[in-house]
């Protein structure tokens, strides 16, 4: 499990291009509390960190798969 700083949940975020009530809606939790999350305010349960890991690992397997649609695959 990775150990979630209030930097690293805003730049996912802002890598899957959402806003915090979007980002919060996904996570199950408010908008306002992605927020707090985000300056430090509040710390990531251990329940919410294991969904960060989840959300982000599938986010890195989508972004795989675009580049390969992208550059085609091809056997020659």
């Amino acid at each position: 499990m990775k150990n979630w700083t209030p930097k690293n949940i805003l730049n996912l975020r802002t890598k899957m291009n959402l806003s915090q009530p979007a980002f919060g809606n996904l996570l199950g939790v408010t908008g306002n509390y992605i927020y707090l999350l985000e300056k430090g305010v509040k710390q990531a349960s251990k329940t919410l960190k294991l969904l960060l890991d989840c959300v982000e690992r599938q986010f890195k397997e989508n972004e795989k798969g675009k580049e390969s649609k992208k550059h085609g695959n091809r056997n020659l």
